[in-house]
């Protein structure tokens, strides 16, 4: 009996030092940008100007705020190629150094361009309109976004002009 008895002593004291030992796991937060909310004053002025021909549009965001740092630009746009429509895009960034003095201006093409013997563009056709998307990021890894859809004209007296959407 005393055989049995330490015989189930033992292989308990075996077998209570096998289990799994518990480490505390704490969590690590993944760091998410908090959306920053832009009022009227904040909101930097956007002009998208067309070129005579409507192939290529430049974009001009002045009264940029001192406490963006970086904005990155997506330019949405439907074009046709033999009948069929097709969503297009041109984005880019511009960083502090670009937007320090308060605004920063770039040229989009609406189309390709290939400059390997001399330049040689192919223009999108059927382009009337398409979205302006911004997201400005502040220095505090805050973001803002501004959605801004837009028309483009033909008019026979002025050439093409954009219209904004509300």
């Amino acid at each position: 009996m005393k055989k049995f008895l330490s015989l189930i002593l033992s292989s308990s004291l075996f077998l209570s030092a096998c289990t799994q030992s518990k480490i505390p796991v704490s969590p690590t937060p993944t760091p998410i940008p908090r959306e920053y909310a832009l009022t009227d004053t904040d909101k930097p002025q956007v002009n998208l100007t067309p070129r005579s021909d409507g192939h290529e549009l430049t974009l001009k965001i002045s009264g940029i705020k001192p406490i963006f740092n970086k904005i990155e630009y997506e330019l949405i746009y439907t074009a046709s190629d033999a009948g069929l429509e097709i969503e297009k895009g041109v984005s880019g960034t511009a960083e502090l150094k670009d937007i320090i003095s308060g605004s920063f201006e770039r040229k989009i093409l609406l189309g390709t361009e290939s400059c390997t013997n001399g330049c040689k563009y192919k223009y999108d056709a059927g382009v009337n309109g398409g979205t302006l998307n911004l997201t400005l990021n502040t220095q505090d890894d805050q973001v803002a976004a501004m959605v801004m859809p837009f028309s483009l004209t033909l008019v026979k007296s002025k050439g093409f002009t954009i219209t904004w959407k509300q």
